[in-house]
């Protein structure tokens, strides 16, 4: 966060030329005293940073001071940008401030990366969650929201949101669950009704553990699969190149490890009849009694 605001400094003073102290921290949402250390912060880093004192004074920066030739290599301006406009779809950056960036830095072609975390169907209701998560997250709001358990029930949730986590497609958020009194991870996707409360809370006095897969895969074996032609887009999204062999017919012959347990059983019957297990028997046998039973639903009248 610090370094977001000491950017957010610089560019302010770019902009505008000259600020107040106060100024900044109204904007930047913190302290006077916390908006002078940074001064101090930029001041060490060597950028030309000063303040006035009385009437008409504030905080500016040196006459002619260019951000981009002053502390950042070509690489660490691209690198920046890139952050930015992946950014752009959370709300964190700005196209503006983007656009103001890519000004400064002498960059004409911001436009060569577009990143939408939002899934295709719903992309409007996605986007409204996801802001008022990060809202809460940013301006320390308790969270309220249902959330289904593991035997599909929907329970009602009061939580902290401490931490938004991007991790294997999907968003998270990391919190302290005021029900458990502990710390929990929710998927962004199962989240529902969610809404910011008047409540808030010291995130000084929070720290979550370290971001882990939520069902850390377990009994994990060798599985060898043939999948149809058809699937080519498929397979080579999901499984990694090293793993797959195509064959002179066009089908695609797999070799991988995936946890043996229910969620590879219904992975692999979302292939339909474009797959067929070589290998291990047991996945065989175990596909084949769910496919039995598939049918007597429709074969019952």
């Amino acid at each position: 966060m610090q370094t977001e605001r000491l950017f957010e400094i610089v560019y302010t003073l770019l902009d505008r030329g000259k600020v107040t102290a106060r100024e900044l921290a109204d904007r930047l949402n913190v302290s006077r005293r916390t908006i002078l250390r940074d001064i101090q912060t930029l001041a060490l880093a060597k950028v030309p940073v000063y303040t006035t004192q009385g009437k008409g004074g504030g905080v500016s920066l040196l006459d002619g001071y260019v951000l981009d030739k002053a502390v950042l290599s070509d690489e660490e301006r691209e690198q920046i940008l890139l952050g930015m406009k992946t950014l752009l779809p959370t709300g964190v950056a700005s196209g503006r401030a983007l656009s103001k960036l890519g000004s400064l830095f002498s960059v004409k072609n911001t436009d060569w990366i577009e990143v939408d975390f939002s899934r295709w169907n719903n992309p409007a209701h996605d986007r409204e969650k996801f802001d008022t998560l990060k809202n809460a997250v940013m301006q320390r709001k308790a969270l309220a929201f249902s959330y289904p358990d593991p035997a599909g029930k929907i329970i009602g949730r009061r939580a902290y949101p401490l931490k938004l986590v991007f991790q294997g497609q999907a968003w998270y958020v990391q919190a302290f669950c005021l029900s458990k009194k502990d710390y929990r991870t929710f998927k962004v996707n199962r989240m529902i009704d969610v809404c910011a409360l008047p409540e808030t809370f010291d995130a000084a006095h929070y720290t979550p553990p370290p971001v882990v897969p939520q069902n850390p895969p377990r009994n994990e074996g060798h599985i060898r699969a043939v999948f149809s032609a058809e699937t080519a887009c498929r397979v080579y999204d999901e499984f990694g190149a090293e793993d797959i062999t195509k064959n002179a017919d066009g089908t695609f012959t797999v070799d991988t490890a995936m946890p043996l347990n229910e969620w590879v059983y219904g992975y692999f019957l979302s292939y339909g009849d474009n797959v067929r297990i070589l290998e291990p028997t047991a996945l065989r046998e175990t596909l084949r009694k769910k496919i039995e039973e598939m049918l007597k639903n429709y074969s019952e009248k």
